[in-house]
């Protein structure tokens, strides 16, 4: 038996539960959670904008110690530190073939289906979202889902790399692919924009412009290397931002929120040629606008950026070492280190931007 936060309806708060946990598959690997950061996706789960139905094991940023290897495994041991990533890949479909394994059909079904289910209680059937379930003391993922990471490289803050991390500095790194000399915004500075902002500061970025509401998160934004910042409250953001860049706008503009106006916002502050970079998830069914005259006449572009573009196996080695060598910014990230049974009062923390990552500690 394992114990998992559950969500049994939309709207409601989890449950802690004792779960049954099956065996590994042949391609399958078992992880002892040691840690694993509560993100603002697991709240979408919760609040029914993000597609995973219930009931579901929650949590998807998780970093821990493989306990059993399946016998088709054969990159991963026992006792190996691992980070799990929510990005799988076939190895042979389209998009992996052609270099985008981020973008893989399998991984998609199984990110929206939780993969093939590992938990249950009473006989009902439990899902994990994007097939990883790092709400749990023990699950079970694919041997591609769990990227192996130095001994000694600290769970609390390994985590962090397994979503957060990856998606935000993947968005500048390999989306955008930010040159020196280049000019950013980044809409939304909570615990993904703040990596946007060190992954631009990571490029070269001449001049990177945080934009959010809560004063608090702008600060934060300082630290993470935003040379300029914007409150919404004090008046029109693409204006601000305008002022900020000699009348002309960004190069780059990333929008981390997932909401439709704020891309439009981002969208309106880009110079000619310039790029938004859609990272936020909007909610289902929600359209954006923008003017049409201003993609085709100043080659303004709306762009999505999944999970960074990145290239886990390639990626997860760089940013880890990066970490090591103190030029990337982890422990910066960490809020609060909660019990797992805290997961309810974090996801109360998330919602009023009071935290940049909690972290459960298992």
């Amino acid at each position: 038996m394992v114990k998992a936060a559950v969500l049994y309806n939309f709207g409601e708060a989890l449950k802690i539960e004792s779960l049954e946990l099956r065996a590994p598959n042949p391609d399958e690997v078992v992880v002892k959670l040691g840690a694993s950061g509560v993100c603002h996706s697991d709240l979408s789960v919760q609040q029914a904008k993000l597609p995973f139905p219930p009931p579901v094991v929650l949590g998807h940023e998780g970093a821990g110690v493989v306990e059993e290897v399946g016998k088709d495994v054969k990159h991963l041991k026992s006792g190996d530190h691992v980070v799990l990533s929510w990005v799988e890949n076939c190895g042979r479909c389209h998009y992996c073939i052609a270099g985008h394994a981020h973008l893989c059909d399998a991984m998609m079904a199984s990110m929206m289906s939780g993969g093939e289910l590992v938990f249950q209680k009473d006989g009902v059937q439990i899902s994990r979202m994007a097939g990883v379930a790092s709400f749990a003391e023990r699950t079970v993922v694919r041997g591609n889902a769990a990227i192996k990471i130095p001994d000694d490289m600290p769970l609390d803050r390994a985590c962090l790399v397994g979503c957060g991390v990856m998606t935000g500095v993947g968005a500048a790194v390999n989306t955008a692919k930010v040159q020196p000399g280049d000019t950013v915004a980044v809409f939304g500075c909570g615990g993904v924009g703040l990596n946007v902002i060190q992954g631009a500061a990571l490029c070269g970025a001449s001049r990177i412009i945080g934009v959010d509401l809560s004063p608090t998160k702008l600060e934060l934004a300082k630290t993470f290397g935003a040379t300029d910042l914007v409150n919404g409250k004090d008046g029109n953001a693409p204006d601000q931002i305008r002022s900020l860049t000699n009348g002309l706008g960004v190069d780059f503009a990333f929008e981390v929120i997932g909401i439709p106006s704020v891309i439009t916002e981002a969208f309106m502050s880009l110079k000619r040629g310039g790029k938004v970079i859609v990272v936020g998830v909007p909610a289902i069914g929600a359209m954006v606008e923008v003017p049409g005259q201003m993609i085709s006449l100043e080659e303004k572009s709306l762009v999505g950026s999944l999970y960074g573009s990145a290239n886990m196996k390639r990626d997860m080695p760089r940013l880890i070492e990066l970490y090591q060598r103190k030029r990337l910014k982890l422990d910066e990230l960490v809020s609060k280190r909660i019990k797992r049974d805290a997961v309810n009062e974090a996801f109360a923390d998330m919602e009023k931007g009071a935290v940049a990552r909690s972290v459960i500690v298992f």
